[in-house]
């Protein structure tokens, strides 16, 4: 028996992210336990870039629902993350909790291991954006073991589910949680190491700006293809976290309290005059 957890990054009650979740969930075994959390119910709020959580050993100082989801997460012996695609990008409660990462980057082996799979809506052709990649990301800091991923496409509530076929592919989603021998389909010149295929173009190199991976465009055929070279340290791997959240953001957490009083002296020409305005149920 095996214990799932269903992210649902949507507001919609019996929308198409809550119905795919839960068919993901179902088509993952019988007699598992399952468990739902609505992002956008929880009361996650903003980083304030203290770095008060930089110790392994401290727990973000802001009091809110993170640490009771974390603890799902924790306690979760997989997870299904889905969410809508608004203008391009994926419900804004995924990027609230990707701010605070900072407070979970340092603590990656917690969630090691963990299956998670994804699935992204949208309701308008061409407009999907980047929000698969988006929850592809949250799933890899959150240093969940990322099985697979598919974008589905659907206005209207329970619409993912109207064909015959993406209601297949939701419940394949489901059952390769726990298949060890399961072998997700790459896409075509995507990034090997996150599957990212928004790519940047520096006039020499491709780079992954997810997880910096690099690589070259390959016109020797009649198509041109994208050739990567992986390297070992990009920024999912244990050493490239410890990197980013031990090494770098402590080294300019130290930067900062050495340099304090020359941050105060820049900063000193702009205090006192204000020009901020606020609606009026704030004054």
């Amino acid at each position: 028996m095996k214990r799932i957890l269903g992210i649902v990054a949507s507001p919609r009650k019996l929308g198409n992210c809550e119905i795919l979740t839960r068919v993901i969930m179902e088509a993952a075994g019988q007699d598992n336990v399952l468990e739902m959390v609505r992002l956008t119910d929880l009361d996650i709020k903003g980083c304030r870039a203290c770095y008060s959580c930089l110790p392994k050993e401290s727990a973000c100082v802001i009091d809110d629902d993170l640490g009771f989801l974390l603890e799902k997460i924790r306690h979760a012996d997989a997870v299904v993350i889905t969410a809508p695609c608004y203008i391009l990008g994926p419900n804004s409660s995924i990027k609230k909790l990707q701010d605070r990462f900072v407070s979970i980057g340092n603590k990656f082996e917690q969630f090691a291991g963990k299956p998670c799979v994804t699935a992204t809506t949208y309701g308008a052709p061409g407009w999907e954006g980047y929000s698969e990649q988006a929850l592809n990301l949250t799933a890899r800091f959150l240093n969940l073991n990322l099985v697979d991923s598919a974008v589905f496409f659907g206005a209207h509530p329970a619409e993912v589910i109207e064909k015959p076929a993406d209601l297949q592919r939701a419940r394949q989603l489901g059952r390769a949680l726990f298949d060890p021998a399961y072998k997700r389909t790459p896409k075509i010149n995507e990034c090997p190491v996150c599957w990212s295929d928004i790519l940047r173009y520096d006039g020499e190199n491709v780079i992954c700006p997810f997880c910096g991976t690099r690589g070259e465009i390959n016109t020797g055929g009649e198509k041109a293809k994208l050739i990567f070279y992986p390297k070992d340290g990009h920024r999912f791997t244990d050493e490239g976290r410890k990197r980013h959240f031990d090494a770098y953001l402590n080294s300019k957490k130290q930067e900062f309290l050495s340099k304090r009083q020359h941050y105060k002296e820049l900063q000193s020409p702009y205090r006192g005059a204000s020009y901020w305005v606020t609606p009026d149920h704030v004054k």
